[in-house]
């Protein structure tokens, strides 16, 4: 016998708001500066945030709804629509999330987790220190929420070995907060640690013609993910202090590496695709070969005879279907705001003021509103969207590259501290070692670091010319 349905009620509401929403937008009086279109494509961004932040329909599917429907609100054609939904960007991601299944496949995962995790002595702080610099750098490359998911598990059998009780323990705090900040910090690192930044770097292309190649990327992210890594790791170390000093069990986790023996043939197969892969990636700027398409390739490499690390089965499950849909949606409707001038006018309704301000005002403004817009908006990708061509918009408007501003919302699109509802938190959230609160606390302090580092940065890129 099937089971009945339930009914949600506060769903339904919510779809119901949703509807009133967009109809009460629409018949408002159409303010100077924005056009008709322009109105109906911000009204449609609103409907699509809520419906994202209470999952009224399943995010994928919603994300491709509103796609399909602006056409017939009279937005965008369903030529322009469809163009803007299927990007090179989808299928970068994509092959991210078979390259990070085919390391843990491989074993690779386990082995490197093993052999980082010991590197800095027995003392709590180090080992602390350890796994959170270890996931950062991981997470650089391989997408967070793999390294999160890898470098937990080993710290889960670690925490147990050390009679480490979930909500008792300060150090199984410290860990299992540290990790998942770390994974998304280090995911800042280059453009493959994470959809927001491929998303960020599509929309800056397709809203103002700025492109950021991976090694500008990376010149810039990776030196920041180290040291707010570093941060990260004094901040929490000092505001949840280990009852721990001496973790135990770190011989049994050296003894289990030292079994793994030597690389075995997978794994070499894996290092020799991925290097190869990563020197392309650094070295665009040189070669011209986009990014995505040396990431298609060196993906389809792990498919073929004689070389046979992954089969699409198990290719098919370890990719996000659900984000793929959700990039390419947002990156739709955020060309749909664009091209109907509803960006331009959210920009000077919204941001108009800063025009005149001096860079440093204007970065600090910028840098503060992609990481308190998480309050609002505890979506990371509906904050890119929103965000990124509003700020373009405001960098042309100011006479500065585009790219000035919008790094920062890109950056800070990852510090999902504040509000911690994001699936890289989440990673560990269920082990039971803390609560929401308990990440909020270091999570303020945090990100008052990483505006400030952003900022820094940013110009420092500025002025050697990076972007």
């Amino acid at each position: 016998m099937k089971e009945k349905a339930v009914f949600d009620k506060k769903k339904f509401v919510v779809i119901i708001v949703c509807i009133l929403l967009y109809v009460a937008i629409v018949m408002f009086p159409t303010p100077d500066g924005l056009t008709v279109e322009g109105k109906k494509s911000l009204a449609l961004m609103a409907v699509a945030v809520i419906s994202w932040i209470f999952e009224v329909i399943p995010i994928g599917l919603s994300a491709s709804l509103f796609v399909m429907i602006m056409p017939t609100l009279g937005i965008v054609s369903m030529e322009e629509a469809m163009s803007n939904f299927m990007i090179a960007t989808v299928l970068f991601i994509m092959s991210t999330f078979i390259i990070a299944h085919v390391f843990v496949e491989t074993g690779l995962g386990k082995r490197v987790s093993l052999f980082i995790s010991t590197l800095f002595g027995k003392k709590s702080s180090r080992v602390l220190l350890s796994y959170m610099l270890s996931t950062s750098l991981i997470s650089g490359v391989l997408l967070s929420i793999p390294a999160a998911i890898i470098f937990a598990g080993v710290a889960t059998t670690l925490l147990k070995k050390n009679n480490c009780t979930p909500g008792k323990s300060n150090f199984g705090k410290q860990m299992m907060i540290g990790i998942p900040v770390a994974a998304a910090i280090g995911g800042i690192g280059t453009p493959a640690g994470s959809g927001l930044n491929v998303l960020a770097i599509s929309l800056l292309e397709s809203t103002a013609g700025v492109t950021i190649n991976f090694f500008q990327w990376t010149m810039v992210g990776f030196p920041m993910a180290i040291i707010l890594t570093l941060i990260a790791w004094f901040i929490i170390m000092k505001m949840i202090p280990s009852e721990i000093d001496i973790v135990q069990g770190l011989d049994d986790v050296k003894e289990e590496a030292k079994k793994l023996g030597k690389l075995t043939t997978a794994e070499k197969k894996f290092l020799v695709i991925f290097s190869i892969e990563l020197i392309l990636w650094l070295t665009q700027p040189w070669n011209g070969i986009n990014t995505a398409v040396v990431a298609i390739i060196a993906t389809s490499l792990f498919f073929i005879p004689g070389v046979d690390l992954c089969t699409w089965e198990k290719a098919n499950k370890s990719i996000n279907w659900e984000l793929l849909l959700l990039v390419g949606g947002s990156n739709s409707l955020a060309m749909a705001i664009s091209s109907t001038q509803g960006s331009q006018w959210l920009a000077n309704a919204i941001l108009g003021g800063l025009v005149d301000s001096p860079i440093l005002v204007v970065l600090f403004a910028v840098t503060a509103f992609g990481v308190f817009s998480h309050l609002l908006i505890p979506v990371s990708s509906a904050v890119i969207v929103v965000a990124v061509p509003m700020v373009a918009l405001l960098a042309q408007n100011i006479g500065i590259n585009p790219a000035l501003l919008v790094l920062p919302i890109a950056f800070t699109a990852s510090d999902v501290f504040l509000m911690p509802l994001d699936p890289i938190p989440l990673t560990t959230y269920h082990y039971g070692h803390w609560k929401m609160w308990d990440m909020m606390k270091p999570g303020f302090i945090i990100s008052m670091a990483w505006i400030i580092l952003c900022v820094g940065f940013v110009l420092i890129a500025q002025a050697l010319g990076i972007v």
